[in-house]
């Protein structure tokens, strides 16, 4: 349900402006966070969008971690994770694409951006020609963000490498080896 408010939130947003949106929520900036989570969704999927982005985000100090990856953070990483949705629809004349950032930890959507522009979905692209210009947009907002934290004073944010996999218990040996340890096999009666 939040995933297709989210979505309906960015094609509103999209058609209430000209081509290229940016929308920032209240106190929001990109130098807050180190890390992004991909999100799902399914016609991003179907053009590998979700993963070029990924790729691409990657190379702007924001590193991608998976959801699994999300849990094994400290809280004061998580704090630092957004949530990133990329969205495509349209038609063969027109093509509508946003991506919607999230605080993961709260789950507050906090910028969204994207654009509607002439061209056939179905075409590589024109879809390639679109993606490009929403991620120009991300970028510009990222690097101005960045600048306006370094010019305050803020550290600068380097992307941290990606987090630890999860540790393994080692296996916990439950079997008494004392001497009232008595192996026993259960034999099925079949007598009736």
């Amino acid at each position: 349900m939040k995933s297709v408010f989210l979505i309906m939130l960015s094609v509103l947003l999209l058609a209430c402006a000209g081509n290229e949106t940016v929308v920032y929520s209240n106190g929001f900036s990109f130098a807050n966070y180190k890390y992004v989570v991909i999100d799902r969704d399914d016609n991003s999927a179907a053009y590998g969008l979700d993963i070029r982005f990924g790729n691409a985000i990657a190379d702007y100090h924001l590193a991608v971690v998976g959801s699994k990856e999300y849990d094994n953070l400290p809280y004061a990483q998580k704090k630092q994770v957004l949530g990133a949705r990329v969205s495509v629809s349209g038609d063969s004349d027109r093509i509508v694409m946003g991506i919607a950032f999230q605080d993961y930890l709260s789950g507050r959507t906090v910028a969204s951006m994207g654009t509607s522009e002439k061209g056939d979905l179905f075409d590589k692209g024109d879809r390639e020609d679109v993606f490009m210009i929403v991620f120009r947009s991300v970028v510009l907002a990222i690097n101005a963000d960045r600048q306006k934290a370094a010019a305050v004073g803020a550290r600068q944010v380097v992307a941290p490498s990606p987090a630890p996999a999860a540790v393994e218990p080692a296996p916990q040996n439950n079997v008494d080896s004392g001497a009232e340890y008595k192996p026993y096999t259960l034999t099925p009666d079949f007598s009736d």
